[in-house]
């Protein structure tokens, strides 16, 4: 962070971790340069620091609707959660509590894991054995695509899955498998399977052109670059003016409008999404409101 302050970036996009931006967040706040970032910890919001913008969506609004979904559209009763002790997945943890008792649930069991583990083998048949009937699931790809393929290993298969943004991510499919995936569900700022025929003209053509597959995280430093364009193309490469512009944002992008509130959050529309025979369909839409 200090390497690419020294540079005096017009603006820098990223950090892309929330461990990151809350570490280093006061470095560019006394150097007051603009930074796009996408930590979804609700700790990584600006508050104090008018220079950070996020371009994501804070946990505080990804568990809900995930909560939701389990409980209006699979009637779960026994989930279980696992996550990563990471700043982005103990965010996630902090947040499904409170959801869970707002649509009368409770976890069964509560199992953790580190960054890197491979084996999930104890933490898995620890909730098996707590009779969970669904598994909020939280981390890093390599992780949570593990974990998902050990659990089909194990015998566990009809366990549902909700996770969060990264489950999107072509590297999950990659890592648990095709067959492995089959009926997750997660919260994410953009559906595959959105009908919306622009949506799908956009997912076809970027689908063309990076043969990795589409992850929405993707498309968020997809339209950074052409806010970014657009904001240093009307009012030039003044730190302040640009980040005046971040602060009043109203801007049509691929993955969604990016409208700046009074915390520098960016993106407020948030859906769920099932993988189903081989592609996701999308389930839930919510906005959250725009506070100036």
């Amino acid at each position: 962070m200090r390497k690419a302050i020294a540079l005096n970036p017009v603006a820098v996009i990223g950090p892309n971790r929330s461990g990151t931006i809350l570490a280093a967040e006061n470095l560019w706040k006394r150097a007051k340069i603009p930074f796009i970032t996408d930590g979804t910890n609700a700790d990584t919001t600006k508050k104090s620091n008018p220079y950070t913008f996020r371009i994501q969506i804070a946990s505080t609004y990804w568990i809900p609707i995930l909560a939701r979904t389990a409980k209006e559209y699979y009637n779960v009763q026994k989930p279980a959660v696992i996550y990563g002790t990471n700043e982005y997945s103990k965010g996630l943890w902090d947040a499904t509590e409170p959801a869970l008792t707002q649509y009368g649930l409770k976890a069964v069991t509560v199992q953790t894991y580190n960054d890197g583990d491979r084996d999930f083998t104890a933490q898995l048949l620890k909730i098996k054995a707590a009779g969970a009937d669904a598994l909020f699931c939280y981390g890093y790809e390599a992780e949570i695509g593990m974990i998902l393929r050990q659990r089909v290993e194990l015998g566990m298969k009809d366990l549902l899955v909700f996770g969060e943004r990264g489950c999107s991510s072509p590297a999950i499919e990659q890592i648990a498998g095709t067959a492995n995936i089959e009926g997750l569900v997660c919260s994410t700022t953009l559906s595959q399977g959105d009908p919306d025929p622009k949506r799908q003209e956009f997912i076809k053509k970027y689908t063309g052109s990076f043969k990795e597959g589409l992850s929405p995280t993707h498309v968020n430093h997809y339209d950074s670059i052409y806010i970014l364009a657009d904001i240093i193309g009307r009012v030039g490469t003044n730190h302040e003016k640009v980040r005046n512009e971040l602060a009043k944002l109203d801007y049509q992008g691929a993955l969604a409008r990016y409208q700046a509130d009074k915390e520098g959050n960016l993106v407020h529309t948030i859906y769920t999404q099932v993988f189903q025979d081989g592609q996701w369909k999308l389930l839930l839409q919510e906005d959250y409101p725009v506070t100036r």
